[in-house]
């Protein structure tokens, strides 16, 4: 197996040498293009005025090679440009080996505070399980990735995920050569919807008898110029170009709609068929219908040629041989051949985008394994760890809860790990249900005769719906103050776990915290047990020691955990290590008096 570091130093090492090299091939072959050009025009000039015809000749020759030495000299910067492009990825990896991984993009925006569980687990904005995971190039890969991690994805879906994510990661190399090419990528989510609301327009050629001008006019500028040069009177010779002009006028609005609908596609199209040609290589891929990459860059090239409208020239091109309605006869035959398959090809590159994130992820942490799914009303983990903590000081914790009403009580101390452990949980689940691995490292253990042997790492319930109520926040443009907005969000917890269809698995964080003690622990107790008898379940942390009494009463399905605060003389210290029972110690008033606060010593309270 290749390890991750080693790999992406040697891709920076060998791609940061090849970009060198190539850059300066580049340099040098300037100069000789400079001097054959030099050459070429001077033999061009000299031959023109002298012999016209050998010049003619000469021109016509030539000039296809000039072009072609052109194109190769620019494909060498092309060639040193993604070399660099790749070193940086390299870099950019190694950085996040490192956990720093702040220049990928963060998703900011991507989901509603509404969510069932996006706010609560971090999954976008700066630091966000995202921004750690994200890998994409384009729009529509960027929101295939995020809908992943919604859950709006299908279980079907997920599954083929695990099997490309899985495929992929054993190509390391494949996955950094599709981030080159859709490195430059310039795409939005609206990029998508543009591209197929051309797609189903209508047919904008002329289908009438003034389709025929379009094979026409070109005879008639010709015939019209013979005529300004040789006949009289020479004004007649304006009257070919007539028709063309009616033509144009009648069709001017047409002419600017479409245009604008493809205006400056050419390169994002190129850069598709790129990255849809590198595709066609993918370890797993199936086949798409027609051929993806010729297509597309076929459209390219018609969308470039509607540009030259932005040329103050292109008049003489339209009145002689009507440009534009060319390209638009040409356009309407491309969009009649590929209309049904276009959305197919845009769908396999948004896919692919998004497995090359899951795939990265999985190179990058050989050791996180694959979660089971089973039949059977549970979630258990050994070693579960939260994927944001750097592993050299990741705290792990195993444990096992029934999904069929049963709940984990944790007490614990300020600071304690409470919060991190529920979003450690809620974000592994919402891994296993993207189709991705999940954080808890394999480590051989001396009693086991084989890692393999290991019983999982992860196993839970399939199509496990993850709510959250952690971070809940007032609304000022609704007049909702927070507490009012954390009953609305319990609110539509309760339904979940009522409705039949799902079965929903909570995380609770200082449930109802707006309000006094008292009200708090009657409506905590109150809801604790409404949620156990509509078979939810689900973690809840909570100060309120009192509450512990639940997991005493006659068949009851509360379970006390504790995380505890390790104190040295006047030293706070967590090992964020979860355990049966009930917390036995505090210190929110050491930690106050830490702060500045003026309590009296004899009222600093740290019990252990």
């Amino acid at each position: 197996m290749i390890e991750p570091r080693a790999f992406y130093d040697q891709v920076v090492t060998t791609a940061t040498d090849r970009a060198a090299a190539l850059q300066a091939r580049y340099d040098r072959l300037a100069f000789v293009r400079l001097a054959v050009f030099v050459g070429w025009l001077a033999a061009l000039i000299v031959l023109v005025t002298t012999w016209f015809v050998w010049g003619l000749i000469f021109f016509l020759a030539t000039v296809p090679l000039v072009a072609l030495g052109v194109r190769r000299h620019l494909a060498i910067q092309r060639d040193a440009d993604r070399a660099r492009i790749l070193a940086e990825l390299g870099v950019g990896e190694l950085q996040a080996l490192d956990h720093d991984f702040s220049h990928h993009d963060d998703g900011q925006g991507l989901a509603t505070t509404a969510h069932p569980y996006a706010l609560d687990l971090d999954l976008f904005g700066p630091r966000s399980f995202f921004q750690y995971l994200n890998r994409t190039v384009s729009a529509t890969g960027r929101q295939e990735l995020a809908a992943a991690l919604l859950g709006d994805h299908p279980e079907k879906e997920a599954a083929r995920t695990r099997v490309q994510g899985k495929e992929l990661s054993a190509a390391p190399e494949w996955c950094l050569h599709w981030r080159t090419l859709g490195h430059d990528l310039r795409d939005t989510p609206t990029t998508e919807s543009r591209l197929l609301d051309w797609l189903l327009q209508s047919p904008v050629a002329p289908t009438d008898t003034t389709r025929y001008l379009l094979f026409l006019a070109p005879l008639l500028t010709l015939g019209s110029l013979c005529w300004l040069l040789f006949g009289t009177p020479w004004q007649l010779g304006v009257l070919g170009f007539l028709p063309a002009i009616l033509v144009l006028r009648r069709y001017r609005e047409t002419i600017a709609t479409e245009h604008e609908r493809t205006a400056a596609m050419k390169d994002l199209l190129t850069a598709y068929a790129d990255l849809l040609e590198h595709n066609q290589t993918r370890p797993g891929a199936g086949n798409l219908p027609g051929d993806p990459p010729r297509s597309l860059r076929r459209l390219a090239y018609l969308t470039g040629q509607l540009d030259v409208r932005y040329n103050p020239f292109s008049i003489l091109l339209e009145v002689g041989g009507l440009w534009s309605l060319h390209q638009f006869r040409r356009l309407d035959a491309w969009r009649a051949a590929h209309r049904q398959e276009l959305p197919l090809w845009l769908r396999e590159l948004a896919r692919t985008d998004a497995y090359v994130s899951w795939a990265t992820l999985r190179f990058n942490h050989p050791d996180w394994p694959d979660p089971e799914f089973t039949d059977e009303s549970v979630v258990e983990s050994v070693g579960l760890g939260h994927p944001l903590i750097p592993a050299n000081v990741r705290v792990t914790n195993d444990f096992r809860i029934g999904t069929d009403g049963h709940i984990h009580l944790i007490t614990g101390s300020n600071m304690a790990g409470k919060s991190t452990w529920l979003r450690t949980v809620g974000l592994n689940i919402v891994l296993a249900n993207a189709g991705g691995p999940v954080c808890a490292p394999v480590v051989p253990r001396p009693s086991d005769p084989a890692p393999s042997s290991r019983p999982p790492h992860l196993r839970l319930r399939r199509n496990l719906q993850v709510w959250t109520s952690m971070r809940t926040q007032d609304d000022l443009s609704e007049s909702t103050s927070s507490f009012y907005a954390e009953l609305k969000r319990l609110k539509a917890i309760i339904e979940s776990v009522a409705d039949s269809e799902q079965q929903v698995f909570f995380l609770l964080d200082e449930i109802l915290k707006g309000t006094n003690s008292r009200d708090r622990h009657t409506g905590s107790r109150a809801l604790i047990r409404q949620l156990i008898r509509e078979r939810g379940a689900g973690i809840i942390a909570t100060h309120d020691l009192e509450l512990a009494a639940l997991e005493r009463e006659p068949g009851s399905r509360v379970e006390n955990y504790a995380m505890e605060v390790v104190v040295t003389g006047s030293e706070l210290s967590f090992d964020y290590k979860l355990r049966p029972g009930v917390c036995e110690s505090f210190n929110a008033t050491a930690l106050m008096a830490e702060m500045g606060i003026d309590i009296p010593p004899e009222e600093i309270r740290v019990r252990h």
